[in-house]
């Protein structure tokens, strides 16, 4: 999966689920995209927070994107959380790790994201192996890429959100290798956010804020 801002719950249950976690940050970066951006919720009120970067060239792969630290990004986002989140059940967790997440230092984005879910991830009690596609090296794009990897990492099984099911199936890549794979679907499960309404698919740092993060834990490891 690419290393994305406050990714989904769904994200995590794909950690979850694997004993080898590839965070693709080898791949182009996408103005406007998962990648640098997420939602929490305000007010009952969607709120993106996004991390701002320098210029860069239109082809340029993730993990040569750099923060443009320049801006005080950090501070207005840890102000929009405590605006946000005053009050619910996890504060003070959530608010926590996230004072000292957007402390580190960190110059490119997909080491930033990537070590922020690492961190939640061990929170969560998920102890995956982590491993950046950049350091494997693999060619080929799309599906056989992503099976370049899965034989670099010498792994006997992909699973893969549902979300790519369409283009893996046409390309038909792993199929043709004999190599298994398993989509996961998420479906996402209503919890207290405080809200007349459920905002299902926020960053999963809404989940923290209200429920801790050993309710989350729970959440995620919920069967189906």
């Amino acid at each position: 999966m690419q290393p994305t801002y406050l990714p989904y719950l769904g994200y995590f249950e794909l950690i979850a689920a694997s004993e080898v976690f590839i965070f693709l940050d080898d791949v182009q970066f996408a103005r406007r995209s998962w990648q640098s951006r997420n939602r929490i919720l305000l007010s009952g009120q969607e709120q993106m927070l996004t991390i701002p970067v320098r210029g860069h060239d239109r082809d340029t792969a993730l993990d040569s994107i750099h923060i443009a630290d320049d801006q005080p990004w950090r501070a207005k986002h840890l102000q929009s959380l405590r605006h946000a989140y005053a009050g619910r059940p996890g504060a003070a967790e959530g608010l926590a790790f996230m004072e000292e997440q957007l402390a580190r230092p960190a110059d490119r984005l997909s080491q930033f994201t990537a070590g922020l879910i690492e961190a939640a991830a061990s929170r969560l009690g998920l102890a995956p192996r982590f491993v950046r596609a950049s350091d494997l090296g693999c060619g080929e794009t799309r599906s056989r890429h992503l099976l370049a990897l899965c034989r670099a990492m010498n792994v006997e099984q992909y699973i893969s959100p549902r979300g790519s099911e369409g283009y893996m199936t046409q390309e038909g890549v792993f199929e043709a290798e004999g190599f298994p794979v398993r989509f996961m679907d998420f479906v996402p499960q209503p919890y207290e956010q405080g809200s007349p309404e459920f905002t299902p698919y926020m960053g999963f740092i809404d989940a923290v804020m209200n429920l801790g993060w050993a309710g989350t834990a729970d959440l995620v490891r919920r069967p189906g």
